[in-house]
């Protein structure tokens, strides 16, 4: 049996997900006989965290609850040294002539430029989407010189072969061909499958091809990673057992009612009914987004590409906020250590060894510090007298300004931040009660989207159902921008 269950943004995929696997231990299923699988690692660790908080199981009871990834490296037996690694790619970048750059933004797809990341990523949208690479090119990496790409694939390709090594897409792709028999489960659940390439999903019906069920869930409106080979086109063609979830948890009326209008934009999609939460929410325009203010709440800042974070960032450090940038606090925790430091000592009591060192080194001065031994300031030799923002002159005086602006305002610096700055792209999964949404495209986006509106109406429609009480929209600052 093949189930499809279809759900807007903060419908409970997941949780209807584990009740179906909770009906299947009820009626005596073994847990390690039951497969969920997802398209990132924080979406598969999370199934697994919550269906061992659910169920009271141990992390060896579910030997299943992976990615497509790490299922075909358990599964092949591949050992982790026979896999690219950054020092693998720096020695091909020895050899190419290529520069990796830690820059380059996969979400703005391919783009030209002296580093070989979007070489990189062309190679893998031609292996994941199971086209030739000139046609991969064409698709996807047009503006990079095609001899160029092809110099670079070939010694990849040479350069793995006479390493012995695998990359990630190789994994897939040996799994696929292998002879390898399914995966003893009984039941296969795929979760976010429209975000699967086509190769995935060739190693995902291969590995559960003797299931008694499968269930697939997933969004085809959230499916907005085209650019990495997800295939849409697949996931709208599944003919199974369909369920739409009718409520979104998350949306209120107002909110809901703008998400329906850009999801009614979509020219292919499957057909569903659904409704909001019953709340009235809000949808608030503003002229620029520094007339927003940040004081209550939990936020996401959400803009199209990485580059115009920056702006969010500065409206962030302005109001005096703490926040976290792709995964990292704006709070430097060795900063935090320095500061209870200083002012303990300024207190005249005693430090521990490790605070000693952080406030010595924040302060700029040297010392020799026995960790597990206690200081006073004048062991030490410091002069604690002066407030912190004084005497820590080896943090720069910008992020000192900015940690007493937040002070100021009344955040805690060592509460876990409360603002989340984000692409849309990296927000995908994520909510908060308000949202600081950014309508401005670059000339390039905006280029993408007169070829493919579709995908541009996915990208938009994802960024305006992050919240649960208020989204806040930004008119372009420019002559690209999102109609809404």
């Amino acid at each position: 049996m093949k189930h499809l269950v279809l759900g807007g943004p903060g419908s409970g995929k997941t949780t209807r997900l584990l009740n179906v696997m909770d009906e299947a231990l009820d009626s005596g299923l073994r847990p390690e006989r039951i497969a969920f699988v997802s398209f990132t690692t924080a979406a598969a660790d999370e199934a697994k965290r919550r269906a061992m908080e659910r169920f009271g199981f141990r992390p060896t009871e579910l030997p299943y609850f992976r990615t497509l990834h790490s299922l075909a490296f358990r599964e092949l037996g591949i050992k982790r040294d026979a896999v690219v690694n950054n020092g693998h790619l720096n020695e091909l970048a020895d050899l190419t002539g290529e520069l990796f750059a830690p820059g380059f933004t996969p979400e703005e797809g391919p783009a030209a430029g002296m580093n070989a990341d979007p070489l990189l990523s062309v190679d893998h949208y031609a292996r994941t989407t199971e086209q030739t690479l000139h046609d991969a090119w064409q698709d996807h990496g047009g503006e990079l010189d095609w001899f160029r790409l092809k110099r670079f694939v070939d010694a990849y390709t040479h350069y793995r072969s006479d390493k012995g090594l695998l990359d990630f897409t190789d994994m897939l792709t040996r799994y696929a061909e292998s002879s390898l028999p399914p995966v003893p489960v009984d039941l296969a659940i795929i979760d976010e499958g429209q975000d699967f390439t086509l190769l995935q999903w060739h190693v995902a019906l291969k590995a559960f091809s003797n299931a008694a069920q499968l269930w697939v869930a997933g969004d085809d409106l959230q499916a907005i990673h085209k650019w990495s080979g997800a295939s849409e086109d697949y996931f709208l063609s599944l003919d199974y057992d369909r369920e739409v979830l009718p409520l979104s948890h998350r949306l209120p009326q107002s909110i809901f009612d703008l998400a329906t209008d850009v999801a009614s934009r979509v020219s292919r999609k499957y057909p569903r009914q659904w409704t909001h939460n019953g709340r009235t929410g809000a949808v608030n325009w503003f002229a620029r987004p520094e007339e927003i203010s940040l004081e209550r709440g939990t936020w996401l800042l959400l803009a199209r590409t990485r580059a115009q974070l920056t702006a969010l960032v500065a409206i962030a450090r302005e109001q005096g906020v703490a926040y976290r940038l792709k995964g990292a606090s704006s709070i430097d925790q060795s900063h935090i250590d320095a500061i209870r430091a200083h002012e303990a000592l300024r207190a005249g009591k005693t430090v521990q060894g490790v605070d000693a060192a952080a406030v010595m080194k924040a302060a700029g001065r040297k010392a020799q510090i026995v960790e597990e031994a206690t200081y006073t300031a004048k062991e030490l030799g410091y002069d604690a007298a002066p407030i912190w923002h004084d005497a820590l002159v080896a943090i720069p005086l910008e992020t000192r300004e900015y940690y007493l602006a937040c002070l100021r305002r009344g955040e805690k610096l060592t509460n876990e931040p409360r603002i989340r700055i984000e692409t849309i792209h990296g927000a995908k999964g994520a909510e908060a009660e308000h949202v600081l949404l950014l309508t401005d495209l670059t000339y390039r986006v905006q280029h993408g989207a007169e070829i493919d509106p579709d995908a541009e109406h996915r990208v938009f429609y994802v960024g305006v159902s992050r919240a649960s009480e208020t989204l806040n929209l930004v008119a372009p600052q420019t002559q690209y921008g999102y109609p809404l």
